[in-house]
This record gives C-alpha cells, sequence and structure tokens, in this order.
C-alpha cells in the first residue's frame, strides 16, 4: 500500500467529503453538539469540495492536496493566504483531515509537507482537541494564546491559534 500525496482535483470530491464528515464525526464528539456531528451530510460536502476543487468556490487563495492508498482518499490538507486581519504569518493552514482509522499512521505528516511545507504558517484548532494540538506541536506549531469564537448561528466554537 503505497501512500501517494498530490494535489485534489475535482474526482476527489467524494473521497474527501467522506473523509471530512468522519474525521468531525470521530475528532470532535464532545467537543461540539452531538445533533450537529449526526446532521452532517458527504453528499453535500461532495458537492461543496466539487465547486473548490473546480476553483468555483475558492478566492485563488487556497491549495488541496489528498492522501491518496489503494486508489483511494485517506486524507487532505488546504492552505493559501491568510484570511484574518493582521495574521501572525502569510500562510494559514486551512485544513488537515486524516480518516479516522488512519490517525497515527503517519500519513499526515507528509499531508502537511505537501501543503505548508517548513514555511511560516499558522492555523485555528478547535479548543479540546488535544491529539491535534500535540500533531501539531512535533509539526513546530505553538500555542501563541489567540482565541477567535465562531458563531456559526447553532453553536459557537472556541479556537485557538497555533503558530510556526
Amino acid at each position: 500500500m503505497a501512500l501517494e500525496i498530490r494535489p485534489g482535483l475535482p474526482d476527489d470530491a467524494d473521497g474527501i467529503a467522506d473523509v471530512h464528515v468522519r474525521t468531525w464525526q470521530h475528532a470532535y464528539r464532545g467537543l461540539m453538539p452531538q445533533d450537529i456531528l449526526d446532521s452532517l451530510d458527504v453528499g453535500q460536502r461532495a458537492d461543496r469540495w466539487r465547486r473548490i476543487l473546480a476553483g468555483a468556490d475558492v478566492d485563488g487563495r487556497g491549495s488541496t492536496w489528498v492522501a491518496v492508498e489503494d486508489g483511494a482518499v485517506i486524507g487532505f490538507s488546504t492552505c493559501g493566504a491568510a484570511r484574518d486581519e493582521g495574521p501572525p504569518r502569510p500562510r494559514e493552514l486551512y485544513a488537515l483531515y486524516l480518516a479516522p482509522e488512519r490517525h497515527g499512521s503517519g500519513a499526515a505528516g507528509p499531508l502537511i509537507h505537501a501543503t505548508v511545507g517548513q514555511d511560516p504558517a499558522y492555523l485555528w484548532v478547535l479548543t479540546g482537541n488535544a491529539r491535534a494540538i500535540a500533531f501539531y506541536e512535533k509539526a513546530g506549531f505553538a500555542l501563541d494564546g489567540a482565541v477567535k469564537r465562531d458563531d456559526r448561528g447553532v453553536m459557537v466554537l472556541e479556537e485557538l491559534r497555533m503558530v510556526r
């Protein structure tokens, strides 16, 4: 089973959406309302990812990479220009998700390397997501004390900023 890391394509949308939803449901259990996690829809997420990967739903700032094994998407990462006012770094890691059954497999390291390499960057991680914080610390990121509250109407998420 050779791991391939490559730029994401519109044909990867279903696999990315599956990983995205399953990882949220696994990693954010107990950190977000369960009814929100249960309501996540792979089909809707796939439609959005198809638009993103085709360039129709992105403002030109981001790039998405996928980890593929035996023809199946097992993870993805996305980065681009900083989206915050007064960012600590010009590049932001928007997302990095690995299928729950692949956590700890070593596949996330090549994904983060493809996405941001060793360059200065920053990211936001959900408060309480200790596994992600530990992973990002190993990749050279550190919590800098900044906190963001993301009001999504049905819930408010608190995120911590990590900077490298």
